[in-house]
């Protein structure tokens, strides 16, 4: 399979993934959506396997590491900033007390997260 081919059957499974997800939400099925998923990873790990030709390099892992350590900054600086004002509006709307102490905690879990895993791999021979 050429990379093309794969980049498009990768495409074709996200999109008939999507379908047979929003069906069975809309449905009330909440079993289906998650065998399908588990299903769709099958799939594309298993034509990836068949591909003839590179379809990531270093620099690619590069690029997405730094992205994703922007990505964490940028969505924790500006959940913080979400958090203050929802907090700060709470007397306006009680909701928005729940809301900000929502947002808080996702944001602290995504960090807290997003700092063990980068411990385990410190500790971790580079391959």
């Amino acid at each position: 399979m050429t990379v093309k081919k794969y980049l498009y059957f990768k495409l074709v499974i996200a999109t008939i993934l999507s379908g047979v997800i929003s069906s069975s939400i809309v449905r009330g099925n909440y079993i289906l959506p998650i065998v399908a998923l588990i299903a769709s990873v099958g799939f594309i790990y298993f034509a990836k396997k068949r591909v003839e030709g590179v379809v990531e390099d270093e620099r690619d892992y590069k690029i997405a590491g730094k992205a994703a350590r922007y990505s964490i900054s940028i969505f924790g600086a500006i959940s913080g900033i979400i958090v203050i004002v929802l907090f700060s509006l709470r007397g306006n709307n009680p909701t928005f007390e729940i809301i900000g102490s929502t947002l808080a905690y996702a944001v602290c879990g995504l960090l807290i997260t997003s700092s063990l895993i980068f411990k385990y791999y410190q500790n971790k021979p580079i391959d």
